[in-house]
């Protein structure tokens, strides 16, 4: 028996005790999923066990089941800004359709499912001002206070005042956004385990004409400088100080750079886009690559604001490999 075989063996034992849990619960689980269908670049292999969860409370059962069955789970919104390892992911993904939004006044509370984009148009046709930013995300609500997301000079962290969250060891709790250690591209739950729920944005009242103008002219940016034709994750480099991590790829003489299926765009040099049948594997490449003639050219290390996630193995010096999706 080979070690790799020894090693499933536990996973396998939990996950048909996750079976039988989701059975007894009414959760239903898909096996050996896709998960490649669920994300944005459309690449990677499959992932042990899938579940759909269309609230807040179902996704807490779902992340709660797998936490008593011993199987690793993480949480999965809208698909951008990930590439999933072509041997796929071990143990249960949880896709997250919790959709409920309420507008009261000046605030906002959005479960972490919603879609940014569905926020943005919701708030505008209620003259709700300082979140147009978030129509150049593609991603969820959770997505974007995990990542503390940004566009056109506007992020995140300027605009939430708290945020919902579940963990194992204290169960559903609320931080202030102080508490959220937000940063660039950045915040407390990439390292802490805790999973957004949702979160309530502070807005202000404005002209409703005015801030469709201003979302309008983000929408006609994105779309003309962006390669949204193309299978793609979003921005793969975050930029690094006083400069942009598209301008030092292009200087470099690297736009259209290929590596079998993934290419560098030529439209967007921050962007890689791939073939209908990519490969993971040829990204992470197309990545690594860029990274090292930017460093050697540049004398700058350009860091993944993309997250590679599943079975990669052992991690290099220049990938930021992960192991599973947020979660627990």
């Amino acid at each position: 028996m080979t070690a790799s075989a020894r090693r499933s063996e536990p996973l396998a034992e939990s996950l048909a005790h996750l079976d039988r849990l989701a059975e007894e619960c009414g959760i239903r689980l898909d096996h050996a999923f896709p998960v490649a269908t669920l994300t944005t670049l459309r690449v990677g292999g499959l992932v042990d066990r899938l579940a759909t969860a269309a609230t807040v409370d179902e996704l807490i059962a779902a992340l709660a089941l797998a936490h008593g069955a011993g199987v690793p789970a993480g949480v999965l919104g809208k698909g951008s800004d990930i590439v999933v390892a072509d041997a796929g992911i071990r143990g249960l993904v949880v896709r997250n359709r919790a959709d409920e939004m309420v507008i009261d006044g000046d605030l906002v509370r959005a479960a972490s499912g919603v879609a940014m984009a569905t926020v943005v148009k919701r708030c505008t046709a209620a003259a709700l001002t300082g979140i147009e930013f978030g129509i150049s995300i593609p991603g969820s609500v959770g997505g974007a206070v995990w990542a503390n997301a940004g566009a056109h000079g506007g992020e995140m962290k300027d605009v939430v005042l708290r945020v919902d969250t579940w963990s194992v060891a204290n169960g559903v709790a609320t931080m202030a956004n102080a508490a959220c250690a937000f940063g660039y591209r950045d915040s407390r739950f990439k390292k802490s385990g805790e999973i957004v729920l949702g979160t309530v944005i502070e807005l202000a009242g404005g002209d409703a004409d005015d801030i469709a103008a201003r979302v309008a002219a983000s929408r006609a940016q994105r779309t003309t400088t962006q390669p949204l034709a193309d299978q793609n994750a979003g921005s793969v480099f975050r930029n690094p100080p006083g400069d942009h991590a598209g301008r030092l790829i292009d200087a470099a003489g690297l736009k259209g750079f290929r590596i079998g299926t993934a290419q560098v765009s030529t439209l967007h040099a921050n962007f890689i886009v791939v073939d209908r049948t990519g490969s993971a594997a040829d990204v992470r490449a197309v990545g690594d690559h860029v990274r090292r003639v930017v460093a050697d050219t540049h004398g700058v290390e350009l860091q993944y604001e993309i997250e590679f996630v599943g079975e990669w193995g052992p991690a290099d010096a220049w990938a930021t490999a992960t192991s599973r999706l947020a979660g627990v």
